[in-house]
């Protein structure tokens, strides 16, 4: 067996951030996108020109792309506009494995969670900045300003919904929870979910609350379909406004690790409010283990919640409980154990 040696890991470590830092420039850019529009064969000069962005860096770029395999270059027959550049000789295409997943323009795309991690990693470059004053450090937005910096966040999250959606409903179907008629989406952002919940219970409809920007997405995705008169889209900040309702279960994913304590209790006292009696609210996140260090997905997340937000944290499941019982919620379970954000915590309003 190869062990890695101490040396080795450190050196290995330290210097992981350069690819990533090279895939988030590019996805910035749109350098996949913009590739794969010009029939997936450009030169650095073609490029440069229509990004506007520097030969020399745009040069650089596109060949460590290649250096790492993202792009494969070839060499073409030089003409009279390539003399003063020898680059101009060679075309750039996207690796045959990444077309898909690197172009912005399909439904399976990765780019918008390449741009939202590019945001996230700015923020852990100020991790002992805010360790040592105790408040996230304030980082700039990408080159693309923070509005689409939010729309990259709601289509990550999609992207990644996409690949846990289907594994996460047989989870929630084999614990016997998917037997409800109305349901809210808390945070829902497109509709990842909701969409699953109605594909699965031809009879059920969903209701998706979230900012105007999540709104925004979800409209997109349902307008024309099949769903778009069984779901509900409505506008509000749950940090602030009261939510729907008329409810027998409330979905809320990928939500509380933004919150303190207080501030989860808070939204859950208005997830009761929201809920008819006999109603079941259902929590999928991170759920740690006593000691707070595993899973250590958890554990680095968590360091993603100190970083980015106020109050933010991972939490164990005595502290949810907690929580949930102390607005009023009874008969709260760790449903769906698991080692990753897809652990569900159920609780029953009486």
């Amino acid at each position: 067996m190869n062990i890695e040696s101490s040396f080795d890991r450190l050196r290995r470590v330290s210097t992981a951030f350069q690819e990533s830092c090279l895939l988030a420039a590019a996805a910035e850019l749109d350098v996949f996108t913009i590739i794969l529009e010009h029939d997936n064969r450009l030169s650095a000069l073609e490029l440069s020109t229509i990004c506007e962005t520097d030969l020399r860096g745009t040069t650089v770029l596109l060949d460590t792309l290649t250096a790492t395999e993202y792009l494969y270059k070839k060499s073409v027959p030089p003409n009279s506009n390539s003399a003063s550049n020898p680059d101009s000789e060679s075309v750039y295409s996207v690796a045959e494995e990444f077309r898909i997943l690197l172009d912005r323009r399909n439904s399976e795309t990765f780019v918008p969670m390449i741009r939202h991690m590019s945001c996230v990693q700015r923020s852990w470059t100020e991790l002992a900045r805010t360790i040592k004053n105790g408040t996230p450090a304030k980082t700039p937005p990408s080159i693309l300003g923070e509005n689409e910096d939010r729309i990259s966040f709601i289509w990550a999250m999609n992207s990644i919904a996409q690949k846990l959606v289907e594994p996460t409903v047989t989870s929630l179907q084999k614990a016997g929870l998917l037997t409800f008629n109305q349901f809210i989406d808390i945070g829902g952002a497109s509709g990842t979910y909701t969409l699953a919940f109605l594909d699965v219970l031809p009879e059920s409809r969903g209701t998706i609350f979230d900012l105007p920007v999540g709104i925004a997405a979800a409209r997109q995705r349902f307008a024309g379909t099949k769903y778009e008169n069984r779901v509900q889209l409505v506008e509000g900040n749950f940090d602030h406004d009261e939510l729907p309702t008329g409810f027998d279960f409330a979905w809320i994913s990928a939500i509380i690790h933004q919150f303190g304590q207080n501030e989860s209790r808070l939204l859950y006292e208005k997830v009761f409010r929201s809920l008819c009696s006999g109603g079941k609210a259902a929590i999928r996140d991170f759920i740690m283990n006593t000691e707070r260090t595993a899973p250590k997905e958890g554990a680095f997340f968590g360091v993603s919640m100190l970083v980015e937000t106020k109050n933010g944290r991972v939490y164990t499941l005595d502290e949810v409980k907690t929580d949930l019982e102390s607005v009023g919620f009874t008969d709260v379970q760790l449903a769906v154990p698991a080692e990753t954000m897809s652990a569900i915590v159920t609780a029953k309003k009486p």
